[in-house]
């Protein structure tokens, strides 16, 4: 069932991609994933949540490989964040159609339209993009630079996006590396130029909408469940006494995380290594936090499959 819910999602993706929401019926999606439009019902009650579980896919998709980037320990704070833009133009390379229909669409909705309709998640995800992007730049250049973040972030997002539209439209043969590398070095020279020059920056960063707006409290992207599992494997291993209950417990916490690489996690098998867990007091503050944002994020993946039979 976990399998036929993954093959839905990927289906509408590429559908989605190709012609936009409007022009596709959930009677094709079910028709190409080779099952009645009464089945696919039962697995999404209706297009608009399909559409929404797409967007979640995508963006959990890209959250993985982010933070596994972010745990690359061999790497330097610089080679870190040109892997990670590297992952993202990948993304946006995978996803090209998907974005020219969404970008399309953005394009001809009224703007207060735009914001009546926008996803919370978009909304979450653009918060803490901002907050993830402005540590990324003290990484690179010291606290000194956080009034120009901004400015930093408008001038690499058009950056950015002209790329993405010249690889697209004008020159397949850009590579990805290269495009990452003169993104960084532009970034390098911006930045160095605000810290000689000292300009008043144009937006202040206590001026920018989403830095003053909290993530919500019960956002499914507070916190990436892999991140958490992976603090947990770190303090269990420096802390818990050698022994066979660390082992236990470092093998339970092993199997927790190879389960939630899968798109569709097994509610039995989270269950089960959830409980194990929930009694080992050096790791309890963080088991209550993922236990809290796994039922917001999973509340519909995570599924037995006798809801559906």
């Amino acid at each position: 069932m976990n399998e036929k819910k993954k093959l839905i999602i990927t289906t509408a993706l590429k559908l989605f991609s190709s012609k936009g929401s409007a022009a596709t019926s959930m009677q094709e999606i079910a028709e190409l994933c080779g099952m009645s439009k009464g089945s696919l019902y039962i697995m999404f009650k209706s297009k608009e949540e399909l559409e929404a579980s797409t967007l979640e896919y995508c963006m959990y998709t890209l959250m993985d490989e982010m933070t596994q980037i972010e745990h690359e320990t061999s790497l330097t704070s610089r080679e870190r964040l040109h892997k990670q833009i590297e992952t993202l133009l990948i993304h946006v390379a995978e996803l090209k159609e998907f974005l020219r229909v969404q970008m399309r669409s953005m394009m001809m909705d009224d703007e207060q339209q735009r914001k009546e309709q926008c996803h919370p998640l978009q909304r979450d995800l653009e918060v803490r993009t901002l907050h993830w992007f402005k540590d990324k730049l003290e990484e690179q250049y010291g606290s000194e630079i956080e009034p120009y973040t901004i400015d930093l972030i408008l001038l690499t997002q058009g950056l950015f996006l002209s790329y993405v539209k010249i690889w697209f439209t004008e020159m397949p043969s850009l590579t990805v590396t290269k495009m990452a590398t003169n993104l960084l070095q532009m970034m390098d020279y911006a930045a160095h130029g605000f810290l000689k020059q000292r300009p008043l920056p144009l937006i202040p960063l206590e001026d920018w909408p989403a830095w003053i707006t909290e993530p919500h409290p019960d956002s499914t992207v507070m916190r990436h469940p892999i991140h958490i599992i992976k603090q947990m494997q770190d303090i269990a291993a420096s802390e818990l006494p050698a022994g066979q209950p660390k082992n236990d417990v470092l093998e339970t916490i092993a199997i927790l995380r190879q389960e939630m690489m899968e798109f569709t996690p097994r509610r039995a098998i989270i269950l089960g290594m959830m409980h194990n867990l929930e009694n080992v007091t050096a790791i309890q503050s963080l088991h209550s936090e993922l236990q809290h944002i796994l039922d917001a994020m999973y509340s519909r993946f995570i599924q037995a499959d006798s809801s559906h039979t």
